[in-house]
């Protein structure tokens, strides 16, 4: 699950602007719908603000980002893209991708919410902080962070601590009976 995790988490650049890095081609078996360029990408937002200066789009209100069997919402999504000189850094086009407040990502049976995700496209890194729970089936795991190194496939979770609710410690709920179909 851990290893779909990787491969779920990188979607989230690629849904934004549609287009793909390396990764994402080879981790689009978790979101199916993602990492196609031939779907087309549906983006609403209440606000766009581009500040080219800064080479930022800033999407904000009620986004919802959709492509293929892929939805990404969150109440804002910040998008650092590159210079058509600097794009060689990423396949993409894109630096980073900041999404805030009520993130959720969903494809058929796989789920990623989270208060806050941030993926940095030149670094391979992603970084999902905030009441993280990821779902694949009746597989689940729960956190505070969970950070995940793209180029050498390593993903780590850290506990809540300190919360009235929280016991200092991740939660995984693993169903035997899924390892026949994931």
């Amino acid at each position: 699950m851990m290893r779909n995790l990787s491969k779920m988490i990188i979607t989230v650049g690629v849904l934004v602007l549609g287009s793909i890095s390396a990764h994402a081609q080879s981790a689009s078996n978790a979101f199916k719908g993602m990492g196609n360029n031939d779907e087309p990408i549906q983006i609403e937002a209440d606000k766009l603000e581009i500040i080219d200066n800064q080479n930022t789009a800033l999407l904000t209100g009620n986004v919802s980002v959709v492509q293929g069997t892929t939805l990404l919402k969150a109440r804002q999504i910040k998008v650092f893209y590159l210079r058509s000189e600097d794009q060689s850094e990423t396949n993409s086009g894109i630096r980073k991708i900041d999404a805030s407040g009520k993130v959720a990502i969903r494809s058929e049976d796989n789920h990623v919410t989270a208060d806050e995700a941030s993926v940095d496209m030149v670094k391979e890194f992603v970084t999902l902080t905030g009441n993280v729970l990821i779902s694949q089936g009746q597989n689940i795991v729960k956190g505070c962070i969970v950070t995940v190194d793209l180029k050498r496939n390593v993903s780590n979770v850290k506990p809540c601590g300190g919360s009235s609710s929280g016991s200092g410690r991740i939660k995984l709920l693993l169903d035997p009976k899924s390892r026949k179909t994931n």
